[in-house]
């Protein structure tokens, strides 16, 4: 009984010091060029300067994205030629900036500026890992092309800067990764179509993030 009565002690007496302690701290997800990472529905990643103030940037300049495929995707399609491929960024560039339009500047409440300024936020996209699991020039004319997998796949990553002094205050990341899907065509349409729900998912994933942003107080006061 007595060593019994002792270990009940010593169990006390471990649970009365765990919970005086402070519970530890989980270290904040920093990039490189300190960024801190931050809630934010689950599709995606947001990162912030959690000194800086958002409430200033009422315009946008927007970047044409930088495109980048899947490595070796040249030489898994090899039917492609240069003036497809050039068809193929044009394509993407101007679907990347009509969504973009569509969510910021037609749902507002941002408008497009023509040269930085202290309301203005530069927005620098990058379509990287780009995938055309279909290609129109790939495709039998003779017939119909079907996939039960996304059509296009990619990562799409922007940096939100002060257009001003180029800093980096905010960053956002949308994977549109490969996923089983129900049988679907492939063709130009249905390629443009995929493209526009993944850059869909990131306007809006941005414009979430920047909304946030501007309701959060900075770590650091600003004058």
């Amino acid at each position: 009984m007595q060593w019994t009565w002792s270990k009940f002690a010593w169990l006390c007496g471990v649970a009365i010091l765990v919970s005086g302690c402070t519970p530890l701290k989980i270290p904040e997800e920093t990039t490189d060029d300190g960024l801190v990472r931050v809630a934010s529905r689950s599709i995606g990643g947001v990162y912030r300067d959690p000194d800086a103030t958002f409430t200033q940037y009422q315009r946008v300049i927007l970047e044409p994205p930088s495109i980048s495929f899947t490595e070796g995707w040249a030489k898994k399609h090899p039917e492609v030629g240069a003036k497809e491929l050039a068809r193929l960024r044009a394509e993407s560039i101007q679907v990347f900036r009509e969504e973009f339009t569509r969510e910021f500047v037609t749902r507002g409440p941002f408008k497009f500026a023509d040269v930085p300024a202290p309301d203005v936020l530069l927005v620098v996209p990058s379509i990287e890992e780009l995938d055309f699991k279909a290609p129109e020039s790939a495709m039998d004319p003779s017939s119909s092309t079907f996939v039960n997998t996304r059509l296009v796949t990619m990562k799409v990553s922007g940096d939100l800067r002060d257009a001003l002094t180029g800093k980096a205050i905010g960053r956002v990341i949308y994977i549109h990764a490969d996923e089983q899907m129900t049988m679907r065509r492939a063709d130009r349409s249905g390629n443009v179509r995929e493209q526009a729900q993944a850059y869909e998912q990131w306007t809006q994933l941005a414009h979430e993030a920047i909304s946030v942003a501007k309701a959060a107080k900075p770590r650091t006061p600003h004058p």
